[in-house]
């Protein structure tokens, strides 16, 4: 895309502001009037002519005035928008909410999802710190039957999981129990993929309890989001966007589905960073309705969970994004500051 000039730039800020202030579409003279070039509408109306050109803005054919596209959102977020920090009386109180409740990351998800729908007027949805892999923490070997055993499998965010397995072979209690303690000193912290790894060629018994072992992860894995904790969907209904159409309904419907959910906020969240996902640009079709803005917190190259705010794509995104970035820093300390409480 071509660079714009300072006066356009001035312009496009301007009709983005409006619109997100108003919900409805900007004439060239509101523009000109929060301007500060001090350009007549008639100059304005002809650069929005452009900027429409540049697919930056809309025309709708029922009034003068014009709206931002998502291409137009997407420039404003990436060129345009002024990014500051909550203010100081606003970082106290919400680091006090915090330090007044006893450690638990599900108490500090809920809070958390509170603070940010209120403070953004949107939905929000945390999901717990976790580790982005389903690993190991321990599995135990337990007899049935000479042909038939139990496998425990403990995974290292704290979910337990049984099946059933059918030797191929009579296999004794006491070869069991050897088996038992050797595996789980060797698997301990494994992914589903080494488990199998170690699968290839290993000896009959081990290979049958590693591909056990392997599906039990793999099935941890799917469920890892079934928890997630969202505020605010009242908020988003009331958006003139949503409150009279079913174009809301979607995400909502997907709120039901927190695995798949949950799953793709991680897969899109990204580490250091604030991320803004604008309508069409989501992979998920049922939130291409919508605007995201998302961040992770926790450990670096350990567990982490997700915050995000989700909301209109005619959404204020100088707040969003400051609100994410400095929820996510609180979560951060908070996390630092517990380690060996989180799983």
């Amino acid at each position: 895309m071509e660079k714009l000039t300072s006066r356009r730039q001035q312009i496009m800020k301007s009709l983005v502001e409006a619109y997100v202030e108003s919900a409805t579409p900007v004439s060239s003279d509101t523009i000109a009037r929060r301007t500060s070039t001090g350009v007549s509408s008639a100059t304005v109306r002809n650069d929005l002519v452009s900027l429409e050109e540049l697919g930056l803005v809309s025309h709708p054919h029922t009034s003068a005035g014009r709206m931002p596209t998502e291409l137009g959102y997407r420039y404003f977020v990436e060129h345009l928008m002024e990014q500051e920090a909550p203010p100081p009386v606003e970082q106290r109180t919400i680091r006090d909410q915090f330090h007044q409740i006893q450690w638990a990351a599900d108490r500090w998800a809920v809070l958390a999802a509170s603070i940010l729908a209120s403070a953004v007027r949107s939905a929000s949805i945390v999901t717990l710190p976790l580790a982005p892999r389903a690993r190991v923490r321990s599995l135990e070997l337990l007899s049935v039957q000479d042909e038939l055993g139990l496998l425990v499998l403990i995974v290292q965010s704290g979910i337990v999981r049984q099946q059933l397995i059918h030797w191929s072979r009579p296999v004794s209690r006491d070869a069991l129990n050897q088996l038992s303690n050797r595996l789980s000193h060797e698997c301990d912290g494994c992914t589903a993929e080494e488990l199998l790894q170690r699968a290839d060629g290993a000896e009959t018994e081990d290979a049958e309890a590693l591909r056990a072992a392997a599906q039990l992860l793999s099935e941890a894995e799917q469920h890892m989001y079934e928890t997630l904790y969202f505020e605010g969907i009242s908020h988003v209904l009331d958006q003139p966007e949503f409150a009279r159409s079913q174009a809301l309904r979607p995400f909502v419907e997907l709120l039901e589905r927190t695995p798949v959910l949950g799953t793709y906020l991680v897969e899109s969240s990204a580490p250091d960073a604030v991320r803004i996902i604008i309508g069409n640009e989501h992979a998920l079709d049922r939130m291409q309705h919508t605007s995201t803005v998302l961040a992770r917190y926790g450990a670096r190259s350990g567990p982490y969970g997700v915050l995000a705010v989700v909301g209109p794509t005619r959404m204020a995104y100088w707040r969003a994004v400051s609100m994410v970035r400095f929820m996510a820093s609180v979560m951060d300390v908070l996390m630092d500051d517990a380690p060996e409480r989180v799983s």
